[in-house]
């Protein structure tokens, strides 16, 4: 008996559902016009037929049915977006509706517009008309938002007050990438900081090559951010110069400012490094010596003929100066980083490229940085 029941349970259940299936409208997407944003009309009609397969409510064709019925009636929908021309393409694919549409970007906001064809009153059961502001990444929640008005399905109310555009809107909107993550990237060395790199080891030098691996980790939080304009507080921990045996690590605090629509930012700030310094001089042939390397003492007989040493007898003819030298004593050096760069997107990863130039007392550091991380919005 509990067999016969289910059985029948499940006989009414796959019988509803091919009612309903039958009983929906067919309809087709055609046609999506766009102005002044980057998305293609084919890319526009393709997220149009994704929201409107998503509510449900039409047996929708796909892309490929529809060239299937060009091809076969020797037509061309590229540029059919009138009343008229719509219709006969309805009447050719058999379909009860047409939906088609518009994205067009008017500066401050993008204005989304769906339009229904019913094909057997020949007239337009519903028109939607949605004003957006200007975030390009959100065009597909802005189709599904127009797309739910025309169709009377209740849209999210979070959603709306993030991205409907007000003449005075109750509370700013907010787009964020935040860029946190790893960096790998190369520097060159110039000035000083060149000079001590490539000179010998008996010179207190490094005999290193002038161009330097870096990696490490960018930190960033942001402190303000409107629309499509973001402030930034940036920390980075650098390690420089691991693969020619240096270990010399950095830290970078710098304020930034990002464009979340274009992913180009600026930045600049303090860097804190660790530096040797020792006091020395160069001698005729511009080696360089540490003072304490300079031997001022020389034995002096006196007039009754007793012999001293005399330890200011000779004294340092050359100039005594303080420069970076590898034996020299461990302190701190500041220098000040400008930074450009730009984020490219992959999906939901985040790629940064940096450019940046670094410059103090000592000389200077130019260089380029990548990353990655997974992109974040709030």
């Amino acid at each position: 008996m509990k067999n016969l029941f289910r059985i029948t349970l499940m006989t009414l259940a796959l019988t509803s559902a091919s009612i309903k299936i039958q009983c929906q409208d067919k309809a087709a997407v055609v046609n999506v016009y766009t102005d002044g944003v980057t998305i293609s009309p084919n890319g526009a009609e393709s997220l149009l037929r994704i929201e409107l397969t998503k509510t449900e409510q039409f047996k929708v064709f796909d892309k490929l049915d529809m060239l299937e019925i060009a091809k076969d009636n020797e037509i061309d929908f590229k540029d059919c977006y009138g009343k008229k021309c719509l219709h006969n393409i309805g009447v050719l694919a058999e379909v009860d509706k047409i939906v088609t549409g518009s994205i067009e970007n008017l500066g401050k906001k993008i204005v989304v517009t769906i339009k229904i064809l019913d094909i057997n009153t020949d007239s337009y059961d519903q028109i939607a008309i949605q004003e957006f502001i200007n975030i390009e990444t959100e065009l597909q929640n802005m189709v599904q938002i127009t797309l739910n008005k025309a169709l009377s399905i209740e849209n999210d109310k979070a959603a709306m007050e993030t991205l409907v555009y007000f003449n005075q809107p109750p509370k700013t909107p907010t787009v964020q990438i935040s860029n946190s993550g790893p960096r790998m990237g190369l520097a060159m060395v110039g000035g000083d900081l060149q000079e001590v790199l490539t000179r010998s080891e008996e010179e207190g030098g490094y005999e290193a090559i002038p161009i330097l691996s870096q990696f490490g980790y960018q930190f960033e939080q942001v402190y303000l951010s409107s629309g499509n304009f973001q402030a930034l507080a940036e920390g980075m921990v650098l390690m420089t110069g691991l693969e020619q045996g240096l270990f010399n690590p950095s830290f970078a605090f710098m304020n930034g400012f990002r464009n979340s629509k274009t992913g180009i930012e600026i930045a600049f700030g303090p860097s804190i490094k660790f530096k040797r310094e020792a006091q020395g001089y160069r001698d005729e042939d511009n080696i360089w010596h540490r003072s304490q390397e300079w031997d001022a003492s020389e034995q002096v007989t006196d007039s009754a003929g007793f012999t001293y040493t005399d330890y200011n007898a000779n004294p340092n003819p050359y100039e005594i100066v303080t420069k970076l030298d590898k034996r020299g004593d461990i302190k701190l050096a500041a220098t000040w980083v400008w930074a450009v760069g730009k984020t490219f997107h992959s999906g939901y990863l985040n790629i940064p490229v940096n450019a940046y130039f670094s410059y103090g007392k000592e000389g200077w550091y130019t260089g380029l940085s990548v990353g990655f991380n997974i992109a974040k919005k709030d």
